[in-house]
């Protein structure tokens, strides 16, 4: 018996030379998957020189993982190579995988035909180690109409996960939403957690919700290895009815709105609050758009803020809107048009009117200036008068006084809008808060320079913001005519 184990490792390593001379070989890590799960494809050779294709799609899928290893042997003071090139791929159906061909010493050497397999993963059922069940709240619903998705992971007592992995949850058409978890519980002997969702469909028919897939690692007790399992979810189906005359806001809503003052100064601006409570897809509300003939109107962006009540989904939308006049106005009623689940009709809600009064009417808005204006200044139509030399020099006379009286009112006017700017920079200096700031810089809110500086401020007002306001900065657009 000696003998012979001497004799095989003497052919052994005389074959060996031939073996590793030029040689591939191709294989799979698995020859059977689940749809969506990883497979990676080995291809080897051994030579003095390995050429190998550049492969990023394999059967119609597209690698999306590789990696490379390299031996050497040394066989009678010759040196051969060996290189491993690996290639993962996550096919969704059983594909073959045609032969490669690889150059090795200057020869082309083919791989051989590789199969694989997909396997359909059968949903849990009661009485499995493990259970995934999955339901919704309702199975019927409009367009936009919250759903709650409730899904159900259980495992039975003593088992214990080393770790558990839901794959994410995204149907198509769907908008989502997590919610807060509750505590496991241990029931008929299962321990039992509960994710759920909120989920909002945004496309009207029968729409499928496919089975999820929740992976979970345990170890072997024999072996003590971790091992992982993948475990089925039922899958489920919701019908969405549209909503009627192309409304995409239903639920149940009450509409407010309020004026911080209904008698101001020419030119100082009173803000108005509008505000929108109740049950829906209220994130789909969009801003109201205040359209004034005679004053300035600046709508900031509206905040909402959402919460599961008494099982709803709600929450309140609120918006800011600043306006600015220099004589009585009124603020018309809002509308706003949604369709009400309750009692299944499209239903209009409306704010009341406001009437403001304006003191110093007439009064003109400060002058904003930019390098785009141009001052456009029309001389009156010269007079010619044909007469006798001696009179000519009195038309010329007359003529440089009115052009010096041009001159004069063109610089009063150059330091009427320097005080202007030197009154703002000091209503900058004496503003207390943000409030106060905000007031001051609105008639200017539309200058570019500006607008950051703004956007700073409001998210201080309205979104409990910290942002730190340069009044030297702002100072200095205002002095230097930046603006």
């Amino acid at each position: 018996m000696k003998k012979i184990s001497i004799l095989g490792k003497i052919l052994f390593l005389v074959c060996l030379p031939i073996l590793l001379n030029a040689s591939v070989s191709a294989s799979l890590d698995k020859i059977a998957i689940y749809k969506g799960d990883r497979v990676t494809l080995s291809i080897k050779a051994s030579g003095d020189d390995i050429e190998f294709p550049k492969i990023h799609q394999i059967a119609g899928f597209n690698v999306i993982g590789t990696s490379s290893s390299k031996q050497m042997y040394i066989v009678n003071s010759k040196v051969t190579k060996s290189e491993v090139m690996k290639y993962t791929i996550a096919p969704t159906k059983s594909i073959t995988i045609v032969p490669f061909s690889i150059k090795v010493n200057g020869k082309i050497e083919k791989t051989k035909e590789l199969k694989l397999k997909i396997v359909k993963l059968q949903p849990s059922k009661i009485g499995d180690d493990f259970i995934f069940k999955f339901k919704l709240s309702k199975d019927k619903v409009y367009a936009g109409e919250a759903v709650v998705a409730t899904f159900k992971f259980s495992y039975r007592v003593g088992i214990n996960p080393l770790d558990v992995n839901l794959e994410e949850f995204k149907p198509k058409h769907f908008w989502i939403k997590e919610l807060k978890n509750p505590k496991p519980i241990e029931e008929n002997g299962y321990i039992s957690q509960s994710i759920n969702y909120i989920i909002f469909p945004q496309k009207a028919g029968k729409q499928l919700l496919d089975s999820q897939i929740i992976n979970v690692a345990t170890r072997q007790r024999k072996t003590n290895f971790i091992i992982w399992k993948k475990v089925l979810s039922n899958e489920k189906e919701l019908e969405v009815i549209a909503l009627p005359d192309n409304i995409n806001v239903q639920g149940s809503y009450k509409l407010s709105a309020s004026v911080d003052k209904s008698v101001i100064k020419a030119n100082e601006p009173v803000n108005l609050t509008v505000s929108i409570k109740g049950f829906g897809n209220i994130d789909d509300i969009e801003g109201f758009n205040l359209l004034l003939d005679d004053e300035v109107v600046y709508a900031s962006k509206p905040q909402i803020k959402s919460m599961i009540k008494d099982g709803k989904y709600s929450g309140v939308f609120t918006q800011k809107i600043s306006i600015i006049a220099d004589k009585d106005f009124t603020i018309p009623s809002l509308k706003f048009k949604y369709f009400d689940i309750k009692n299944k009709k499209i239903k209009t809600i409306s704010s009341k009117s406001f009437n403001i009064k304006v003191n110093g009417k007439n009064k003109s808005a400060p002058i904003i200036q930019t390098k785009n204006n141009i001052n456009t200044i029309q001389l009156a139509p010269k007079i010619i008068i044909q007469k006798e030399d001696s009179i000519v020099k009195y038309i010329y006379a007359l003529i440089g006084l009115f052009v010096g009286m041009l001159i004069m009112w063109i610089i009063k006017r150059g330091k009427k809008s320097t005080n202007i700017e030197l009154e703002v920079s000091k209503q900058i200096k004496k503003s207390k808060n943000d409030k106060a700031l905000y007031e001051v810089l609105l008639p200017y809110s539309s200058e570019l320079k500006i607008r950051p500086f703004m956007k700073k401020i409001e998210e201080n007002i309205y979104s409990n913001g910290k942002n730190k306001i340069n009044k030297k900065e702002l100072i200095e657009l205002f002095e230097d005519d930046i603006i």
